[in-house]
């Protein structure tokens, strides 16, 4: 049974170090974008909104498509007529952790131009920061549109691994002003990251951190090295898929952890200064 249970911790340590890792991700299905940040740069009343797609009808009339978007629109949605202005819109994501992953992470946006579009470019930014003077453009991504008014949502991706290990991360998404458009939409956005941890960031863990069990039981022993300030230190627990399973402030009483199920669990400990990583088993 000993042997059994080594086997599928071996397998699962293994799979760990070559899946692909979903951090995050919206489909706007909910029709709720609250939790992002949607700026109207130019101030002229028009934004990002979560709504349907659009289409028209037989009068021409906007109407909604079966999609639930986040999208942006260089047109009046009451009659379709062109706006005066050019629009410059930007839509900031909620803040990701990407404290926990390592290697390449990729944002991955289905998106489309709007019915009646053709091709636009998308700016694509980040930031440490919700503030929009900090973000710096990543990339551009060109959004396809080869029919009038058929759906035409595609993957695009982008690489974001320059803030692998960051533990506040903002995306941002703006529309092209320099030339016009009918609009953007983005059926879902995610983030993925190719790995959890790496060796190096587990080895570095244990040098200023201990755990006084391994495979733990009940009770997560753990003895914080003198680097940390014990009273702002936080416990972050992920399970094998990379999701949080439980967060706590750090306490000198073990950490009950008898509700997770037996598996491989991944510990980030961080205070104000530093962070650190470490890899345990439950049983």
């Amino acid at each position: 049974m000993k042997k059994n249970l080594l086997l599928v911790l071996f397998i699962m340590v293994s799979a760990v170090s070559s899946a692909q890792f979903t951090v995050w991700e919206d489909d706007f299905d909910d029709a709720d974008a609250s939790d992002w940040i949607l700026l109207d740069k130019d101030g002229n009343g028009s934004n990002w909104i979560a709504r349907k797609n659009i289409k028209l009808d037989e009068n021409n009339a906007i109407v909604d498509g079966n999609a639930s978007v986040l999208g942006t629109y260089n047109i009046d949605l009451a009659t379709a007529s062109p706006l005066e202005t050019l629009e410059d819109n930007l839509a900031i994501s909620p803040v990701l952790d990407l404290s926990f992953y390592s290697g390449a992470v990729s944002l991955i946006l289905n998106a489309q131009p709007s019915a009646y579009d053709s091709n636009q470019e998308l700016s694509v930014y980040g930031s440490t920061s919700p503030d929009p003077a900090t973000f710096t453009l990543i990339g551009k991504i060109m959004l396809e549109r080869l029919t009038i008014d058929e759906p035409e949502f595609k993957d695009y991706s982008i690489n974001i691994s320059q803030f692998s290990g960051q533990s506040t991360v903002y995306i941002a998404l703006g529309n092209n002003t320099t030339t016009g458009f009918i609009g953007y939409e983005i059926d879902k956005v995610s983030v993925n990251a190719q790995a959890l941890l790496g060796l190096d960031d587990v080895a570095s863990g244990a040098a200023v951190c201990k755990m006084n069990q391994n495979p733990v039981q009940e009770y997560l022993q753990l003895e914080l090295g003198e680097q940390f300030q014990a009273e702002e230190a936080t416990l972050k627990i992920y399970n094998f898929n990379g999701v949080l399973v439980k967060e706590t402030p750090y306490k000198k009483d073990n950490l009950s952890v008898s509700e997770l199920a037996q598996g491989v669990y991944f510990l980030l400990v961080s205070d104000n200064n530093r962070t650190a990583k470490l890899k345990f088993i439950k049983k």
